[in-house]
């Protein structure tokens, strides 16, 4: 998730820079070809991930063209397939209306990329799909990324033989990458000044604001006044007793001497006595009530019950507690969340099943993290994995 962002400074901003060299490019031109589009603006990251895009779209127009009544799968027929969109791909001729978007959400990859890598890695690993990052997924980041492209290669290193791995685990290389080889970071003030060059750019505006609490001011003193007499006001102030008048003597009364003071002693009331306690004291004084040992020794056999492991997540959810799931936690799909049960009984550990609650399941049916229900789901997961 892009939490350091202010999205909506962050997409003005790259709405403008895309409108700007739209307007530079199309005055001179009626549109743009392949080449055109490597040397569109003077930052080359936001040239490829404009490639990019369209390379997406180019395989997504080659699948749908694709027709039931023909066998694609035929050797020829793939050839010819592949050799006609080759053509295509080197006749590329985007107009205004279809590039400028394009190129919008380009640059804004582009400046994620470049002044948070953590947050656009976990973005692009997230919304993959299955939950899985693919060796295919990692080459097309590494063919495509030049801003801190040190950590595509980190991750074509760390995948190795492996055809795929969860998105939990991308996750972390990723971030293991760029926490240790920090100092290879792109510099985000040399590139900021090329960003300004077409559209003035200032970082901060990018970000979100973090409110800073003000402290209490404290009234200054008025001259001839104390500090200390501005803490509590005068209307607060405590009023003196009146002062008592003097009684008149008689000639013949004598005073009587003035009392010692005496200072009571404190005796604490003593609380009423229970039944338990009294049933205690008849010889049996410090030990527990049989009704507390009872209770102590059946919270105990309840809490040993919950942490024992299971072998099943699903048989392990009582009919009540699936439908507080499904109604809770899954809008009241019962497919959607049967899916998510047999997702997590796959999930190799808990740190796989965790992610997938955490960054897959939550994300898409917005759970509360914090709350109880999600707790008590968690809970069973843990237990299937013995934790």
């Amino acid at each position: 998730m892009l939490h350091k962002f202010n999205l909506s400074a962050l997409n003005d901003y790259s709405q403008r820079f895309a409108r700007q060299v739209c307007d530079d490019f199309f005055i001179h031109n009626a549109a743009a070809s392949g080449q055109h589009i490597l040397n569109l603006t003077a930052i080359p990251q936001i040239n490829l991930f404009v490639i990019s895009s369209l390379y997406d779209k180019w395989k997504a127009d080659a699948e749908t063209f694709r027709s039931p009544f023909f066998d694609f799968e035929n050797t020829e027929v793939k050839e010819s397939l592949k050799q006609f969109m080759n053509v295509v791909s080197r006749n590329i001729s985007v107009k205004r209306e279809a590039l400028e978007p394009i190129l919008a959400e380009a640059t804004k990859n582009t400046l994620v990329l470049l002044i948070d890598p953590h947050s656009y890695f976990n973005e692009i690993f997230r919304n993959q799909p299955n939950f899985t990052v693919t060796s295919d997924t990692v080459q097309q980041l590494r063919k495509y990324i030049r801003f801190n492209k040190f950590v595509a290669q980190a991750m074509t290193e760390s995948m190795a033989e492996r055809a795929f791995v969860y998105v939990n685990q991308a996750i972390e290389w990723s971030e293991n990458a760029i926490n240790q080889r920090s100092s290879e970071l792109d510099s985000i003030d040399q590139w900021v000044g090329v960003f300004s060059e077409k559209v003035p750019l200032e970082v901060s505006s990018l970000l979100k604001k973090v409110a800073r609490v003000e402290p209490d001011k404290v009234p200054e003193p008025e001259p001839n006044q104390s500090f200390f007499d501005t803490l509590i006001p005068e209307t607060d102030s405590i009023p003196a007793p009146p002062a008592e008048q003097p009684k008149e003597k008689k000639w013949n009364e004598v005073t009587p001497p003035s009392p010692a003071l005496v200072v009571p002693t404190y005796v604490p009331p003593t609380p009423p006595t229970s039944l338990n306690e009294s049933v205690a004291s008849n010889g049996t004084s410090g030990k527990a009530s049989l009704n507390d040992t009872l209770r102590t020794e059946q919270s105990s056999m309840s809490d040993m019950y919950q942490k024992q492991p299971i072998a099943s997540i699903s048989q392990n959810i009582p009919l009540n507690q699936k439908f507080m799931f499904i109604h809770h936690l899954f809008g009241g799909s019962n497919s959607a969340y049967e899916t998510a049960i047999a997702e997590l009984e796959q999930a190799p550990d808990f740190a796989t099943a965790r992610a997938l609650i955490t960054y897959k399941f939550a994300s898409q049916h917005l759970w509360d993290m914090t709350g109880d229900v999600v707790g008590d789901l968690l809970e069973i997961v843990k237990r299937r994995f013995g934790q």
